[in-house]
């Protein structure tokens, strides 16, 4: 059974998004790899972890329970992930990665210690496609799941969204999480209660009927994301065309248009869902 209350956090970070969910009235699940951010969390968090309304598994999400080696980067906490080669990709965007060892564990196992969540965040640095496949397994599934969306690729992307349709989401936004900092929240709420939050670039933001966007069918998504495929491509991180002369004319562009190149997150709704 679905609880209407309860938000499943992987990727708590420094808790921004987890502290917006609690202030807008539900209970919280939180996943967090790191354990100079888990601990954090928890100090910050104690009284609600105290009566019950928030939950902090140090843990990165795999494939296997154990143990497993972390790459913790020293210059941006939020990219921290169990991949080498999204290690490695930072490294070569000039950061550097201290690797420790943490504890480890399915999603799946994670789920089923509690009832079914109404909204499912996924942001984990490499790893998210873990746990859209966890919840294949699930008998019910959240109304609304967002994930971080995949910037290699089409095929990447592609698998995410593919899965997600497997699942049964049938509505879909694609949000921009660099422009975050220009979302308001919305009064009178359609989500849990009213909150003056300001959003920035490591939160995921507002989610369910909140989200800002319209919702689009998977082929209306595919349309939108093919272009921000190709952007990504040549003047994101990493790009082609990263720090040349034709990046600097491409930021004069996006501000010519009102809006930049960044991290996209897609938000999905199930099919059929009753309200």
């Amino acid at each position: 059974m679905t609880n209407k209350k309860l938000i499943v956090d992987v990727g708590m970070h420094t808790g921004r998004d987890t502290e917006f969910y609690l202030k807008k009235g539900f209970q919280v699940v939180s996943v967090e790899a790191n354990p100079s951010l888990v601990e954090a969390g928890k100090s910050k968090f104690s009284e609600y972890i105290a009566d019950g309304r928030l939950v902090i598994h140090d843990v990165a999400i795999a494939d296997r329970e154990g143990e497993i080696e972390f790459f913790v980067n020293d210059k941006h906490d939020d990219w921290g992930t169990t991949s080498k080669t999204f290690a490695e990709r930072n490294e070569k965007l000039g950061t550097h990665n201290t690797l420790v060892t943490v504890k480890c564990a399915t999603f799946e196992s994670i789920l089923q210690q509690y009832e079914v969540p109404y909204y499912v965040k996924i942001d984990i640095e490499g790893a998210d496609i873990l746990c859209l496949h966890a919840l294949k397994a699930a008998s019910q599934k959240p109304k609304y799941v967002s994930i971080e969306a995949a910037l290699g690729s089409f095929e990447e992307t592609f698998s995410e969204l593919a899965i997600l349709y497997e699942l049964g989401y049938r509505q879909f936004k694609i949000v921009n999480q660099i422009a975050n900092h220009k979302v308001r929240c919305l009064n009178p709420p359609l989500e849990g209660l009213y909150v003056d939050y300001q959003f920035d670039g490591t939160c995921s933001g507002p989610f369910g009927e909140e989200s800002p966007g319209e919702w689009m069918t998977l082929e209306q998504t595919f349309d939108r994301y093919r272009p921000l495929i190709w952007e990504q491509a040549r003047f994101g991180a990493g790009g082609t065309h990263y720090r040349s002369v034709s990046h600097k004319l491409y930021r004069v562009w996006e501000a010519i248009r009102g809006e930049r190149i960044g991290w996209y997150d897609f938000h999905a709704k199930m099919a059929n869902t009753p309200d």
